[in-house]
Order: structure tokens, then C-alpha cells, then sequence
């Protein structure tokens, strides 16, 4: 049998390995990189700070301090090259005693000592002039100018494009189990490398850059033994409206137990804490733990006295690899000729990759005598994200490709098109998980974390790769996303596809006016002018339309909508339940929408498959894009009903592993209802909200085993008669009293830990964990008003319930726009949003001028309705637990948006009976 043989091999597609590829393919030599898991980076370099660090706290003469320095320096050339995501924002070593002040002055000294420039000690002003949110009995800080944050995926995947497109052969599931020399009589000089399914490859040099398996691989050919001892790093991370409140790193003085943790920006605008480390003797699992998660967050606090659980979109755990030495390990093994390490590569690995790259392939090239490769192109093409692009940049990106004014992420503006790409960017490192995507484009990596999209990637799946939904992994072999899909899903996936290609033009002009802008004609971008936008063709979008042309009958109005069609969320709620209040009759979701839209027929433009960016308050000019390009519509008025989104697993900051099989309710019921999936075949769900409710019938409906439903308070948040109809009819259980506390399953799902909560402090009791099988966790715990295209406009927002702040005429902030429906506050009826959408579009119309009275609306009077869920959402966030008559301060009533503070009546068990405020 003729075995592949290479050059180099490298073993591990980290950091360390990529980047190694990349110069070793600027000798003349044939490379192969060989990665035990199914994509790029699975190892440390996935889950690590992405400090690009400047080089004061290495010892000086050790190879981590001049590996780090170099790598500083080399940082900025790299990024020029490649175009990874890199900004230099500073760093702050801050000193909250005069002993931590004694250790920073150390550092200083240590900095000039190792070379780093700029680096100085400054005074407790000056620190707090530029981190204002810095705790303010900070004592002083040193300053490092240099410091600077990266993408660590980014630059991994980068590095590895280079060295692909450089001639660099790359395989995943391949799991390096044996590296020997061969004798001289089999051949001469080299290695044989064997894999975990038998293959085999030769190699004239090896490259160990196995993570915390460097160790393992160094030793099966070294006599001088490595011993690698992994230590966990756990991290939260925070929603991108807190992403400024620091711009630069903020690290604490650090002690022999590490840096300490951090509280920083990312270069994607999020905010993160961590992390800790916690020796451990497994080298894969990266399971988080409640008491990391508590301790990150509570050490955080000197620095920032802001942390806490709230806003945590989700957390996450790394390994490092420690090794004995105290030092890297870097260079040819001494008894081992052409066998290389780059092992014991923990902090600062990153910022030291790419001065050990080039040092690596320098050593490597010289023991096998082969010349620097003359066509070696070290740069990439880059260009922007869809996100950071300019309005007329992505004008030119939708002629160029339809498919990139089809936003899929909305959380994150991702569009089709930069997803498609990413998918066939290169045959050589292919797209084969969810999270392979999410690192490579940012789908699911913003505050819903793929609730809403992850049903539309995983159909791109079946459409570019003719994968069928179950086959689609989340992560890592066997974490597939769900457990079956109808027979013809591949078919259909197709025929949307076609019928995507064919649809009319939804950028069509509202049967109005259109504006007199040759530049934005030259530039692509298409100006409209309309009396009123309305941003949501759901429940209240549509409802307001209708009340506006009922008092002015010639007004034009264009409608947006991110959806092939009008509904919204009641397009995918196929039981019965809608309508009673307003048609006197009850309705499925989908025939409410069609009741609602029939009664506007024609009177409005509909802009279907169009997602809006922003607006200028200023002019109210929404910024929107679609298939046919980009759109700036003028309006005198702007309604938005753009409703609402759920908490995910990260509001409730849920350890352990990060498996499939967890999902909202919501996404859940589009899986299924949309697109004929089944998520799995035995579910556990936490929370009682209505969603929720309805889905543990549909899925018991659907052949799935729901075995119980959760509910950290005492008292339900969804309707009675969802309570009867949807778990009792089914013999479902309702255990109230319980939180899930832990999740168990590195690939997919295989249990939840379930606790018991303290009905005085709402606080989980420990010790009463239980330990639940299941392959499938629903989390119906709340929803929450979308809004950040009404902050976009300069509309407040209120921080605690993210709804809109309006007046009783639903009117915000700026002149001209008004605000309805879950935009607001969340209804427990579509009917009850509809109805206040009705007297939003009275008081616009008043606004166009209709000689018509204000309809004032008491916001105030769905707070009984929402009780149940306002008790749950204090459950899950209230600092410190709950206690009778105590004043909710990080809670805002989810029926009123103004801002207010809410106190808590409770009972004699400390549920919430009563809210007032």
C-alpha cells in the first residue's frame, strides 16, 4: 500500500500548528497538518482570552519571554498579511494596594528588562480618566501601550488559508496514536505516523504542536520526557451593549496562582470575565463548574463592581497546557533528529505563535537543507465582514451575489452570502459543524446564540452539502444537531432554494414617491420615500397599519419584515389559541397572520426578506438590505414592532459541557412546525412560559418522551389552561421548586442535574442535585423586547428589560417614532399586542396630521397577566436570592417599560403573588 508521505507533518491545528504551517510553506517542502477533531483550533486556541500580551510578566531569559516580545512586534505585520481580527486597545495591570502598587513598579522594571517599549506605571487618576468604570478605590495600574486583543480562531483559521493556499495539505478525525523513527534499513531517516483508523503517513521532520498532547506525542520518540498537567480557565461572556465599557484589558496584579482574572473587551464588541485556574487531571474535558462560574464573577468584582450574572450570554471553558518545566519547550528534541516541539505552549502561546513559527520553519528547512519557496505568497485577500462594511459596500457585495442581502444572524448581521463562501473557501479546510461556521462567519455568536437561525444554517447544510439535519454536527464527531427530519426535507431544502433564485423583487418601491439621490444610485444604494415604515409584519406591525389607513386611507406604508412572508412568530404556532378578543373566534397562529394581512390587501408595500440595520433619528431613515441591494427609506413616521427574542441558556449560566441537544422553545418550535425535525427523543424542559408549554405537548405529539417539566418557582408563568391542555391532558409532570444546575454530555446531551430551590432565597440547595437522563433540553424562560434597532435610532431602551421607553401614546424618545407590541413589554396574547399596535397606529396617524384624539394607553394594566412571568424572570436574576418585601432592583416589571423600580409582594413560601411598582 502506497503511504502518503510529506516533508513535514504537523501534528495539531491549533494556534501553534497553523501557524507553523504557514512559514514552513515558505521553504520548499511538502506539508501536511494532521488534527484529531473536525475543525481548526478545538483545543486551547478556541478557548482562550485572546490577549495579544506585550511582554512584562515573562521571566526575562526565558524562551517565553522573548518569544513573547517577537510575537508582540511580529502581531501587526501578521494582521497587515492576513487580516485576522486584531486591534491594539492597551492594557491596564491595575494595583488596589500599596503591595499590588510594589509588584506593578516589579513589572515595570521586568518590561524594560525584556524589551517591551512603553510600558509604564500610572497614577489612580490617570487610570480611572481612561477606565471610568474601573472599581475607584484602584490604587494605580501599569500601563502596557502595546497590549492588544485578537480573534485567536481567527488568526488560527487565517494562518491556515495562507498555508492552504501555499500548497499545505490539512485532515481532520485524524488522530495521531503513534509517531516512530524509521531504521535505517526501512528506508533512512524519518517518522511513521499512525492514526487512531489506521492510516498511515511518513515524514522526513515532525512539528509536535499537540496542545496539551504534546507531552503524549514528545514522548513517544524522545528520552527527555515532557509532563503537560492541564489547567481549566473558565470564562462568561457578556452581551455587546456592555462591550464598551472598557476598552482596554483590565488584568489584576498577578500572584503565583496566575494573572488573575480579567475583565475585557473582544474584538467582536463583547465583554468577558475570567479566567481561573483550576488544575485538573483530564485533558478534555472543558466542562465549566457552578463554583468556577461564581468565583470568575465574584473575583471579578474588584475590578469591576458591575459583574455579574446578568447579561451573560454564554460561558465557556479552556485548558492550558502547563507544563513541569516552567518554560516552552521549543525546538528540534536533542536525541531525536527532525522531530521538532512546540509543547508546554500555555500563556503567552498566542501572542508567541508567530515568532515560534518563524523559528520552527527556520530549524525545520535547515535540517532537511531545502531553499526558501520563491512563490511563497504570505498575503490573503481580505475583506470586511458584511457587519463592518459600508452601506455602499454592501450595495456592491449584493449586485455582485443576491445572496448577501439575505441577513440569516441576526444578532450578528451574518448574511447568506458570507456563509456560502465560508462553506467552499477552501476544499482543504472544510465546514463540518455548526460552531465550525460560527467561528469562520459569527452565525450564532451574538446574544440569541442561534436561536433564531440555527434552523436556516442547518437547511444550508442540506442545500450546499447535501447533509440531511441529522447529520449535521454542532461540534465534534456525534454531536449532532437533531435526531430525525421528514423524508423529503433534501427536496424541499432544494425547492427553497429555487424559489429564493426566482422570488419577485423584494425591494421593490412602496406605491410611493421615490427620492431624487443620484449619489445613492451611483453607489448602489436605493433611496424611498414613504409616509410610514413599519419595521415587523407580525401581530402589531400589521395591526398598526391597518389602524393608520383606517384614519388616513391614502397614506403609504411599507412594511419590513426579515421573513419570505407576514406573521412573524405566529407563522410557526400552529395550535389554536389566537383570535378570541379580536375575531370573536378561535385561530391558529397562521391563520391569525392570514386574517390580519387579508384585512390589509393591497393598502401597503410589503418588503419581504428584508432585514433593517439601522436608523438615523436624526432624518428617519431606516437602513435596510435584501436581495436586490441596499435600501435607505425615508419615512415621516417609523413604527417599530419588531417584537421580541428568548433568554437562552447563557441568562441562566448553566455548568458544564457544551453538548447539542439544548434549544429554546422557540427554536425548537420552528424545527418542528417549519421544518418537519425532530430535536431529539427524550426531553426534559426548564421553565413554564407558554412557548414552552405548548412545545411539550407538540413534541409528545411527534413521538418525542417529554418527561418533565421544571420551574424554579413555586408558582407557573404560563396560562392554566396551557397547564391542563398541554401537560396534564399528556400526563406531562410540572415539578416546580427545581432548577437545572449542570449539563452533562460532551457531544451530545446525555443528562441535566437538577436542584432543589430554597423558596425564601430562590437559591439553589446544595446537595440535592439529581441527575436526569435525557438526550434534549427546551428552555422556555422568558422572552425578551428586541430592540437594538430602536437604540440604533437614539431611542432609549431600558437597560433591565431591554423594552423600549415609551410615553402612553407608544411614543418614544424621537420625534416620529413610535413603538408596539413585544417591542415594549411581552404580552401574553397576540390579541392584547395586536390591540395596542391599534391605538400606536391612532396615534400616528395623529402625528401625519388626522384630526383625531390621543389614545392613551395604560401600560401599566397587562402587569397582572405577566405576573407569573415576572416571578420567573426574578428567579432567574435577582442578586443574591429573594426575600419577602424586598425591593427587585435588577428587575424591571415586564409590563411596564418605564424604568421603574418594582417591589415584590410574596407569600408565606417567598413565591411572588403580587408585583407592584
Amino acid at each position: 500500500m502506497l503511504i502518503p508521505t510529506f516533508d513535514c507533518i504537523v501534528i495539531g491545528a491549533g494556534v501553534a500548528g497553523t501557524t507553523a504551517a504557514r512559514m514552513l510553506t515558505s521553504y520548499q517542502m511538502s506539508v501536511a497538518v494532521v488534527e484529531a477533531g473536525n475543525d481548526l483550533a478545538c483545543g486551547a486556541t478556541r478557548a482562550n482570552s485572546g490577549i495579544v500580551h506585550a511582554g512584562y510578566d515573562p521571566k526575562p531569559g526565558t524562551a517565553k519571554a522573548t518569544y513573547n516580545v517577537r510575537g508582540s512586534k511580529i502581531f501587526p505585520k501578521w494582521f497587515d498579511d492576513l487580516g485576522f481580527f486584531y486591534r491594539r486597545n492597551t492594557s491596564l495591570v491595575l494595583a488596589f494596594s500599596e503591595e499590588e502598587l510594589a509588584t506593578i513598579r516589579e513589572l515595570e522594571a521586568r518590561a524594560a528588562e525584556n524589551g517591551v517599549e512603553d510600558c509604564v506605571c500610572i497614577s489612580a487618576e490617570e487610570v480611572l480618566a481612561l477606565e471610568p468604570n474601573v472599581a475607584p478605590d484602584v490604587m494605580g495600574a501599569l500601563h502596557a501601550r502595546t497590549g492588544a486583543i485578537c480573534d485567536p480562531y481567527d488568526v488560527c483559521y487565517k494562518s491556515a488559508l495562507c498555508a492552504a493556499k501555499n500548497g499545505a495539505e490539512f485532515f481532520f478525525n485524524a488522530k495521531v496514536t503513534g509517531v516512530e523513527p524509521f531504521d535505517a534499513e526501512e528506508g533512512g531517516d524519518g517518522f511513521r505516523v499512525t492514526f487512531a483508523d489506521g492510516r498511515v503517513f511518513r515524514a522526513r521532520a515532525v512539528v509536535n504542536a499537540a496542545g496539551v498532547f504534546a507531552d503524549e506525542i514528545n514522548n513517544m520518540v524522545s528520552g527527555r520526557k515532557l509532563t503537560i498537567n492541564p489547567v481549566r480557565g473558565e470564562y462568561c461572556l457578556y452581551d455587546p451593549h456592555l462591550g464598551s465599557l472598557f476598552t482596554a484589558t483590565m488584568f489584576q496584579t498577578p500572584t503565583k496562582a496566575g494573572k488573575g482574572v480579567l475583565v475585557a473587551p473582544t474584538v467582536h464588541g463583547n465583554l468577558f470575565v475570567g479566567p481561573n485556574a483550576i488544575p485538573q487531571d483530564s485533558k478534555e474535558s472543558v466542562a465549566t463548574s457552578t463554583e468556577g462560574l461564581a468565583g470568575i464573577i465574584a473575583a471579578a468584582k474588584k475590578t469591576w463592581p458591575g459583574a455579574s450574572t446578568r447579561d451573560v450570554i454564554t460561558n465557556f471553558c479552556g485548558l492550558r497546557a502547563k507544563g513541569t518545566l516552567g518554560d516552552f519547550v521549543i525546538g528540534e528534541a536533542p536525541d531525536v533528529p527532525g522531530f521538532f516541539n512546540i509543547a508546554c505552549f500555555e500563556s503567552p502561546g498566542l501572542t508567541s505563535a508567530p515568532a515560534v513559527a518563524e523559528d520552527i520553519a527556520a530549524a525545520v528547512a535547515a535540517r532537511l537543507d531545502v531553499p526558501a519557496n520563491e512563490a511563497w505568497e504570505p498575503r490573503l485577500a481580505h475583506r470586511e465582514r458584511f457587519a463592518h462594511m459600508t452601506e455602499e459596500e454592501r450595495a456592491a457585495e449584493v449586485a455582485r451575489d443576491p445572496a448577501w442581502g439575505k441577513v440569516v444572524c441576526r444578532c450578528c448581521s451574518v448574511t447568506e452570502g458570507e456563509i456560502v463562501e465560508a462553506m467552499h473557501a477552501s476544499p482543504e479546510l472544510p465546514v463540518l459543524s455548526l460552531d465550525a461556521l460560527k467561528w469562520r462567519t459569527g452565525a450564532t455568536m451574538g446574544r440569541c446564540h442561534g436561536g433564531f437561525c440555527s434552523p436556516e444554517l442547518v437547511e444550508l447544510f442540506a442545500r450546499e452539502y447535501g447533509q440531511r439535519p441529522e447529520e449535521v454536527e454542532k461540534r465534534g464527531v456525534g454531536s449532532y444537531v437533531l435526531a430525525s427530519s421528514r423524508a423529503d426535507y433534501l427536496e424541499l431544502a432544494g425547492e427553497a432554494a429555487a424559489e429564493a433564485e426566482e422570488r419577485p423583487d423584494a425591494g421593490d418601491a412602496p406605491a410611493a414617491e421615490e427620492a431624487d439621490a443620484p449619489f445613492a444610485e451611483e453607489a448602489g444604494v436605493r433611496e424611498l420615500t414613504v409616509d410610514v415604515c413599519i419595521v415587523g409584519a407580525g401581530a402589531a406591525g400589521l395591526a398598526a397599519a391597518k389602524s393608520i389607513l383606517g384614519l388616513l386611507p391614502e397614506t403609504s406604508i411599507a412594511v419590513l419584515d426579515r421573513a419570505h412572508g407576514a406573521g412573524g412568530i405566529m407563522n410557526q404556532c400552529i395550535h389554536n389559541g389566537f383570535g378570541l378578543h379580536r375575531f370573536g373566534e378561535e385561530l391558529s397562529g397562521p391563520e391569525y397572520a392570514f386574517r390580519q394581512v387579508s384585512e390589509l390587501a393591497d393598502k401597503v408595500e410589503f418588503l419581504f426578506d428584508t432585514t433593517a440595520l439601522a436608523i438615523d433619528g436624526d432624518t428617519l431613515t431606516l437602513h435596510a438590505i435584501n436581495r436586490e441591494g441596499a435600501l435607505a427609506i425615508r419615512a415621516k413616521a417609523i413604527v417599530l414592532a419588531t417584537g421580541s427574542r428568548e433568554r437562552g441558556l447563557g441568562a441562566l449560566n448553566i455548568a458544564g459541557d457544551r453538548p447539542s441537544g439544548v434549544f429554546t422553545a422557540g427554536s425548537a418550535q420552528a424545527f418542528v412546525n417549519l421544518f418537519g425535525c425532530l430535536p431529539g427523543k427524550k426531553a426534559v424542559m426548564q421553565g413554564s412560559g407558554d412557548i414552552g408549554l405548548i412545545m411539550a405537548r407538540r413534541m409528545a405529539l411527534s413521538g418525542m418522551e417529554v418527561m418533565c417539566v421544571y420551574n424554579r418557582s413555586k408558582k407557573p408563568s404560563g396560562l392554566e389552561r396551557n397547564i391542563v391542555q398541554c401537560l396534564n391532558d399528556f400526563n406531562i409532570p410540572l415539578v416546580t421548586g427545581k432548577n437545572i444546575t449542570r449539563l452533562e454530555g460532551k457531544d451530545r446531551l446525555e443528562a441535566v442535574w437538577v436542584a432543589d430551590v430554597d423558596p425564601a432565597t430562590k437559591q439553589v440547595i446544595p446537595g440535592t442535585d439529581v441527575r436526569v437522563e435525557c438526550d434534549t433540553l427546551v428552555l422556555s424562560i422568558g422572552l425578551v423586547p428586541e430592540n437594538e434597532l430602536a437604540a440604533s435610532a437614539g431611542c432609549k431602551v431600558d437597560p433591565r428589560s431591554n423594552g423600549c421607553v415609551v410615553d402612553d401614546t407608544l411614543a418614544t424618545n424621537v420625534p416620529g417614532i413610535f413603538a408596539c407590541g413585544n417591542a415594549v413589554h411581552i404580552h401574553g396574547l397576540a390579541d392584547d399586542a395586536s390591540r395596542e399596535a391599534d391605538a400606536a397606529g391612532v396615534n400616528v396617524a395623529r402625528f401625519l396630521g388626522a384630526d383625531v384624539e390621543a389614545v392613551h394607553v395604560d401600560l401599566d394594566a397587562a402587569a397582572p397577566a405577566s405576573v407569573g412571568a415576572a416571578a420567573e424572570a426574578a428567579a432567574l436574576e435577582a442578586e443574591g436570592g429573594l426575600l419577602p418585601g424586598h425591593e427587585l432592583h435588577n428587575l424591571v416589571c415586564v409590563a411596564c417599560p418605564k424604568g421603574c423600580h418594582i417591589t415584590a409582594e410574596t407569600d408565606a413560601d417567598g413565591d411572588v403573588v403580587k408585583v407592584e411598582g
